[in-house]
């Protein structure tokens, strides 16, 4: 399960890092007004790029402006078909994340290439492109451990069944595996070389 948990992730970050996508999903920066703009956008899931994703994306939340510079603290959320890490069953949801930018003309660039941090030119940008951030947002806000239920059973180690949906009468638990069960055997080892010296 670990294996396959890490595969996961390894698997999400390299989609991070290696997508390019054509698409755009951008919000107004030019003609605000000083002060919190409301923001509100709804857009197709498909243009995440990212097959879990199904439905409608929203972001609400508010655009501050504070002379040139903008901060953009916002809530976005998307429904998505998942997998069950502990039982691997299907399963639908709704995954919720904030995103918190600041779009600032060049005089305000960091030095350390912040990745939540636009640079833009007040005088002729009129949009920005917020859309990687929105993906990247939402991805990571996947739970490592992504249960279909808190209380998910899982699979039983020793015959398969889903425990949701199965009575479990295969008394798994009376025949440790790994580790343990070569200690069992060496303490069966002990106690029979025990009883023969007695």
């Amino acid at each position: 399960m670990l294996v396959c948990l890490r595969l996961s992730y390894f698997r999400r970050a390299l989609f991070l890092k290696n997508n390019n996508s054509l698409h755009s999903v951008a919000i107004k920066v030019s003609g605000l007004a000083q002060g919190e703009n409301p923001v509100s956008l709804e857009f197709d899931a498909s243009l995440l790029d990212y097959p879990a994703f199904t439905g409608k994306v929203h972001l609400r939340g508010t655009l501050k402006r504070d002379g040139d510079r903008l901060d953009l603290l916002a809530s976005v959320s998307a429904e998505g078909d998942f997998e069950c890490t502990r039982c691997a069953d299907a399963f639908h949801e709704r995954i919720t994340a904030p995103v918190s930018l600041h779009i600032v003309p060049p005089l305000f660039e960091p030095s350390d290439g912040d990745p939540d941090v636009h640079v833009y030119d007040p005088l002729s940008t009129n949009e920005v492109d917020i859309l990687p951030d929105i993906r990247d947002a939402l991805i990571l806000a996947i739970p490592m451990t992504h249960l279909c239920m808190p209380d998910c059973e899982g699979i039983c180690p020793m015959c398969g069944k889903n425990l949701n949906r199965e009575q479990h009468d295969c008394h798994a638990e009376s025949e440790p595996s790994g580790a343990w069960s070569a200690l069992n055997r060496l303490q069966e080892r002990l106690r029979a070389e025990e009883n023969k010296e007695n």
